[in-house]
C-alpha cells in the first residue's frame, strides 16, 4: 500500500470533521444570534407596542360602559323622576331594563342619596346602609374626587358573580348629589377580554391592583396570586407599583421574563404584559433546515473531495509506479515490491533469477536518427519483452535504455532460456524501424538469486554479467552463478 492510500482516509476524516464544525458552528452561532436579536427586537420593539396596543384596546373596550354610564347619570328622565321623590319604582326599573339591553350590560343600577333605595331592571333591591360592609362602595364613591369610578366587586343580586361596575355620580343643576347610577360588565367577560389580546398577540396579560394583588387574569395565567410572591419578579414589586409603566426582565425557576407594565387610571390597576423568552418555532426550525442543508453540503463535498482525489491518486500512482514511455513499472516500484519476492523466495526456497537487458549501441540511435527514434526503439523493446513473460513475472525500466526483469520460480538455466529468447526476438523484429533500418540488438545479464543475499548484491551480480556481456561484443546472453562468469550462446 503506498503512502496515498494510507494518507487518503486520513485527509477525508479531517475534512469532514473540519466541514462539520465550520457549519455546526456556523449554523448554532446563527441560532443563538437570531434567537438574541428575537428576545431583543420582542424586548424593545414588539412588547412595548403590544403592551399599548392591548392598552388602547382595554380603553376602548371600557370606554362604552363609562360613556353610557355618563350619559344616565346626566340623563333628565333620572333627574326629574328623583326630584318627584321616587314615587314609582316602576318607571326607573323600566329605564334600566332599556339600559341594560340597549347596550348589552349585565346590569344597570341607580342608588338615590335621598332614599338610599338600590333600584335594579328587576325593582328595588334593597337601602344601602354604611352600617353593610357590602356596600362600602357606595359610600367610598361619594367620597372620591372624580365624578366616577370602576370597581370589581360582588354583583348585588347575584352574589356568586364578579362584575365589572362603572360607579358615576348623578348631579343636580346645583351640584347636589342625588346619587350614583351606572352599569355592570361581568368578569367573565372581561377575561374574555383578556383572553383575546393573548391569542391576538401571543403573550400573558393581566392585571393587578395597587398592592400588587393579581385582580383579574386569563385562564392561562398559573402564576402566584401576588406579585410579591414571584421569585425574580418580588424584587422589582415596589419599582412597579410606584411607576406609571415600564419594562423589567426577571429569572424565576431558570426561565427568564420579560414584562411590560401600564397603569390604567380608569380601573386603577397596573396592566401587565408579560413574555416568557424562549426560542420561536421558526428560529428552531431554521437552525434545523441549517443543519440538514450543511449535512448535505458536507456529504456532497466530500464525495467530490473522494472522487476527486481518487482521481489522482489513480494517476499519481500511475506515474509513480509506472514509466510513461514504456508502460512498464517504474525502478521505484519495482524496488519496493522486490524484497517482498526475496523474502518470499528465501522462505519458500524457491529459486528467483534476475535479467538486466541494455540495447545495443542506444546513445548511436538517438544521435543519428533523433530521440523519437531512440523512444520508438525502447518501447518496441518494452513490448516485446514483457510479451514474453509471465504474469507472475515483473519488468522495469531500470536506467535510461536498461531493463531490469524479476523471475520468481526460476531458476538460471530457465532464465537463460528465455533471455536467449528474448535476444533473438529483438534482434529479428527491430532491424527496420519506420521505414529505417537499424539494425537493433540487445545485451543480457543473468543472475540467480543465492538465498542468502541482499537485493543490491544481487543486482550487482546482474550488473556484472551484463557488463561482461557488453565486453564481449554486445548482442550476447551472459550468465552468472556464484563467482564464476560463463558466456552463454550468440546466435549471429
Amino acid at each position: 500500500m503506498n503512502l496515498l492510500s494510507i494518507r487518503k482516509p486520513s485527509f477525508m476524516l479531517i475534512a469532514s470533521l473540519l466541514l462539520i464544525l465550520a457549519f455546526s458552528t456556523i449554523s448554532i452561532v446563527s441560532y443563538y444570534v437570531a434567537n438574541y436579536s428575537l428576545n431583543q427586537h420582542i424586548r424593545t420593539n414588539t412588547l412595548p407596542l403590544t403592551s399599548d396596543n392591548i392598552y388602547s384596546e382595554i380603553q376602548r373596550d371600557l370606554l362604552q360602559p363609562i360613556l353610557v354610564s355618563s350619559l344616565m347619570a346626566n340623563d333628565t328622565f333620572v333627574h326629574d323622576w328623583v326630584v318627584r321623590g321616587e314615587q314609582n319604582p316602576a318607571p326607573m326599573s323600566r329605564y334600566l331594563t332599556s339600559i341594560q339591553e340597549r347596550y348589552d350590560t349585565v346590569t344597570a343600577f341607580f342608588v338615590s342619596d335621598l332614599s338610599k333605595n338600590y333600584y335594579h331592571s328587576s325593582g328595588v333591591i334593597k337601602q344601602v346602609s354604611a352600617d353593610d360592609s357590602r356596600d362600602d362602595w357606595y359610600f367610598n364613591v361619594r367620597e372620591i374626587s372624580g365624578e366616577f369610578e370602576i370597581n370589581l366587586d360582588i354583583d348585588t343580586v347575584d352574589a356568586t358573580t364578579t362584575t365589572l361596575f362603572v360607579n358615576h355620580k348623578v348631579f343636580d343643576q346645583n351640584d347636589n348629589l342625588l346619587g350614583v347610577i351606572g352599569v355592570g360588565l361581568a368578569s367573565q367577560t372581561i377575561m374574555e377580554l383578556v383572553e383575546t389580546y393573548q391569542a391576538r398577540y401571543g403573550r400573558h396579560v393581566y392585571f393587578i391592583d395597587r398592592l400588587g394583588k393579581v385582580v383579574l387574569q386569563g385562564s392561562r395565567f398559573n402564576g402566584a396570586d401576588d406579585i410579591r410572591k414571584v421569585a425574580g419578579l418580588s424584587e422589582l414589586a415596589t419599582q412597579v407599583l410606584t411607576s406609571p409603566g415600564g419594562s423589567y426582565q426577571y429569572t424565576s425557576d431558570g426561565q427568564d421574563f420579560q414584562i411590560k407594565t401600564r397603569f390604567v387610571p380608569e380601573l386603577n390597576w397596573y396592566l401587565i404584559v408579560e413574555h416568557t423568552e424562549q426560542t420561536e418555532d421558526e428560529v428552531v426550525t431554521a437552525l434545523w433546515v441549517s443543519l440538514s442543508v450543511s449535512l448535505i453540503v458536507t456529504v456532497i463535498v466530500l464525495l467530490l473531495v473522494h472522487y476527486t482525489l481518487g482521481g489522482y491518486q489513480r494517476r499519481l500512482e500511475l506515474m509513480a509506479n509506472t514509466d510513461l514511455l514504456t508502460g512498464t513499472m517504474s525502478r521505484h516500484a519495482l524496488e519496493t515490491s522486490f524484497s517482498q519476492i526475496l523474502s518470499f523466495a528465501r522462505r519458500q526456497q524457491h529459486p528467483v533469477s534476475t535479467v538486466l537487458v541494455d540495447v545495443d549501441h542506444f546513445k548511436s540511435v538517438n544521435d543519428k536518427y533523433g530521440h523519437l527514434a531512440g523512444d520508438r526503439v525502447l518501447t518496441q523493446i518494452a513490448n516485446i519483452l514483457s510479451d514474453s513473460l509471465r504474469s507472475s513475472d515483473s519488468i522495469c525500466r531500470w536506467g535510461g535504455d536498461e531493463f531490469l526483469i524479476v523471475l520468481p520460480d526460476c531458476d538460471l538455466a530457465a532464465a537463460h532460456a528465455l533471455a536467449e529468447k528474448m535476444r533473438q526476438l529483438i534482434e529479428e523484429s527491430l532491424q527496420v524501424i519506420d521505414s529505417q533500418t537499424l539494425g537493433i540488438t540487445a545485451s543480457f545479464g543473468v543472475a540467480q538469486y543465492n538465498g542468502q543475499e541482499s537485493a543490491s548484491n544481487l543486482f550487482s551480480r546482474t550488473d556484472q554479467a551484463l557488463y561482461r556481456a557488453k565486453s564481449l561484443q554486445r548482442n550476447k546472453v551472459v550468465l552468472t552463478e556464484g563467482d564464476s562468469v560463463s558466456v552463454g550462446v550468440t546466435q549471429e
